[in-house]
């Protein structure tokens, strides 16, 4: 098979198609299909696959598919339809635009990518407004176009890496039970996106027995066809919203029949705190521009994977008869492993996380899937560590590591994400990579994993090392690091698009960091049986533990998080008490002090925040074995979420109104009570 695309220009959508035909005899049919960004393949009209595995251009993963439940006997036809952005975004890494399949009998070859397939830039595709800078341009869809005329493809000449997807598809469920919760009427106002239209238009909500002529109670819920119609004098048409009755992430699943060939919106969020679905905010534009056709209109969207509890549907129409407004789920295939706490709230608790780590890991893990769906260093690690109790998963975590390892920048560190290429990194993230990787050995040792990742980890360990004093490691001043540890009052990193140096310090949470994955590598390296590194690591993890000493002020009894350049300590938060606490063997009246802090941090030192509570309960563990106190917060914390409605947990405890009311609702690394019931709380039964 061959690298291919269409003659015209690269950026935007492209479909193609091959006719093959089959005899009938063949007992294993496989179809192996690769692209550079997305992909959605069908067979004789039926779909069979989607979801290119993200990866870098040296190193493209192909999908092997079993084609048998779709081929039949006589003539058959491939339709791939696919999407190139041409720009880095967090998800992906821009290449040439390509699409490669090849359908396989028995092994033999019998339909291939090729200079002879047909292509065109797709009929009903087109590129739509940015949804954001981390997922970058969605699209827009047409049904009433009918596209170009078929020519043959052109050969892409890249050298073509046929090498298998190392982790497992997504399994994809059939449309989820919905429910109409609000409907009325619309008028646009402002907007220069199709989300920031949605988001600003008048809505007038009618009552759903006044638009339909049903009982609400009886046909709401009911997930079948239901007109709604109603007079638009003033406005520009009807609004329906739909609630899936739980956070998800899928492909949107759409039906929707119209008197009259119109305009319309459909929009995706998380929640209705705005009365409507909040569909932009700052930028940020999660809805996509729809073009009916006069009759049915019906849309399974396989090449965006959304984020959402709820859906929104503009119909510039004063009537429409909604047959479909849902999403198709896409799960990876974790083990599901049923475990019992002997408390109903903590096994609710437990689920919840369950679910919520489930719905931030498709491709590799994600920090969230409505906002950003991005591996990031320290999200993933808590992920990782949280699902290792969870699903018993060890080659899931290995794929995301070996991704990011990929990824090594010029100079020592990894990419702000993966595989992506950003013009900033964050260091303290490729210090949790290399805990990371040292947690996937001690919960499940893979030689050939460890000898591949060493080499990556002892570069990285350098480039600490190399910025390492008395004083312990400093604040990395260059424009090019955001010097991020947590959404906290002081641990945010500042302007993280800054073009000037900021000034020299030393950073006390980098320098703990560091050490605990010095000592996590030197312990690995033994393990290997490279002794003489080991020895190296365990030394400079020595020289930094003492180098924390330079960071304790004694008039507040706790460490300052950073040291200036003239010796002033600044910056107090709980953050760098427990980090402190995990990296030293402090003497106990100084640990308990430090714990008294973590338990009840105000007026003392900064709270620390959802994305780093695994440190402060493991740190409270290992200076008490205070396992009773950590569920008891757990369950505090997330009970809380819980009692409000949360289906999966929030990206912090301020939930949709954090981050100027862009707070996500489901955050991979808000799991943490799964791993503290897991590790904590005795008598736990599966």
């Amino acid at each position: 098979m061959k690298r291919i695309w269409t003659q015209g220009e690269e950026r935007g959508f492209s479909e193609f198609k091959k006719e093959f035909f089959y005899d009938g005899k063949g007992k294993k049919a496989l179809l192996k299909i690769g692209a550079d960004y997305k992909y959605a393949a069908y067979l004789n009209g039926a779909f069979v696959a989607n979801a290119q595995y993200a990866d870098i251009p040296e190193k493209k993963r192909v999908d092997e598919i079993d084609l048998a439940p779709f081929l039949k006997s006589g003539n058959n036809e491939l339709y791939v339809v696919a999407a190139h952005m041409g720009e880095d975004f967090s998800v992906a890494r821009t290449m040439a635009a390509f699409i490669s399949f090849e359908v396989m009998i028995d092994g033999v070859s019998i339909a291939c990518s090729d200079e002879n397939t047909w292509g065109r830039a797709a009929a009903k595709y087109s590129v739509g407004d940015k949804i954001t800078p981390q997922l970058g341009y969605g699209w827009k869809y047409d049904f009433t176009a009918f596209g170009e005329d078929w020519k043959p493809c052109r050969a892409v000449l890249d050298k073509f890496t046929d090498e298998k997807r190392p982790i497992e598809r997504l399994r994809i469920s059939a449309p989820l039970p919905w429910e109409i919760v609000a409907q009325g009427v619309f008028k646009y106002r402002v907007g220069r996106t199709a989300a920031a239209k949605m988001q600003n238009a008048w809505m007038s909500t009618l009552r759903f027995a006044e638009m339909t002529g049903q009982d609400r109670i009886k046909a709401a819920g009911a997930c079948r066809p239901v007109r709604f119609s109603a007079k638009t004098q003033g406005g520009d048409g009807i609004f329906l919203i739909a609630d899936l009755k739980k956070e998800t992430s899928g492909y949107l699943s759409l039906c929707v029949r119209t008197d009259r060939a119109c305009r319309g919106i459909i929009g995706w969020g998380e929640h209705l705190a705005d009365l409507r679905v909040r569909t932009e905010r700052e930028g940020r534009n999660f809805a996509c521009e729809l073009f009916f056709a006069e009759g049915e209109n019906a849309l399974d969207e396989y090449l965006y994977r959304v984020g959402c509890r709820y859906l929104c549907l503009y119909i510039e129409n004063g009537s429409a008869e909604l047959v479909r407004l849902s999403v198709r789920e896409a799960l990876y295939p974790f083990k599901k492993i049923e475990k019992e706490f002997g408390d109903r709230l903590l096994n609710k608790i437990y689920e919840t996380g369950r679910r919520t780590l489930e719905l931030c890991a498709h491709e590799h893990y994600e920090d969230c899937p409505w906002r950003e769906q991005a591996l990031y260093g320290m999200d993933s690690r808590n992920q990782m560590l949280f699902g290792y109790g969870v699903f018993e998963e060890y080659e899931f975590p290995r794929a995301s590591l070996r991704l990011f390892a990929d990824t090594l920048r010029g100079d020592g560190l990894l990419q702000l994400c993966a595989p992506a290429r950003a013009n900033i990194t964050i260091p303290s993230f490729s210090a949790y990579w290399m805990i990371a990787v040292c947690e996937n050995a001690e919960a499940d040792y893979d030689e050939k994993f460890v000898g591949e990742m060493l080499p990556k980890a002892e570069k990285m360990l350098e480039v600490f090392r190399e910025r390492s004093s008395e004083n312990g490691v400093s604040v990395f001043t260059e424009a090019c690091y955001w010097n991020f540890h947590e959404w906290s009052d002081g641990l945010d990193g500042g302007n993280f698009n800054r073009t000037e140096e900021i000034p020299k310090a030393h950073d006390g949470i980098l320098t703990a960091l560091v050490s605990i994955a010095a000592d996590k590598l030197a312990a690995l390296e033994k393990r290997f049986g490279k002794d003489a590194q080991a020895a190296e690591m365990q030394k400079y993890s020595a020289s930094l533990k003492d180098s924390l000493n330079a960071f304790y002020d004694p008039e507040k009894e706790m460490y300052a998080s950073y040291k200036a350049s003239d010796g002033t300590l600044y910056g107090y938060h709980a953050y760098m008490q427990a980090a402190t606490l995990l990296a030293c063997d402090l003497d106990a009246n100084r640990a308990g002090r430090l714990c008294a802090i973590l338990k009840a941090p105000k007026g003392k030192a900064v709270e620390m925040t959802l994305a780093a509570l695994p440190m402060q309960y493991d740190a409270i563990v290992k200076a008490e074995k205070d396992c009773k106190w950590c569920v008891e917060n757990v369950a505090e914390i997330f009970g809380k979420m819980l009692y409000a409605g949360a289906t999966s947990y929030w990206e912090t405890e301020r939930g949709e109104a954090d981050f100027n009311d862009a707070g996500s609702l489901c955050h991979g690394w808000s799991a943490v009570a799964c791993y503290v019931l897991d590790k904590y709380l005795v008598g736990a039964k599966r």
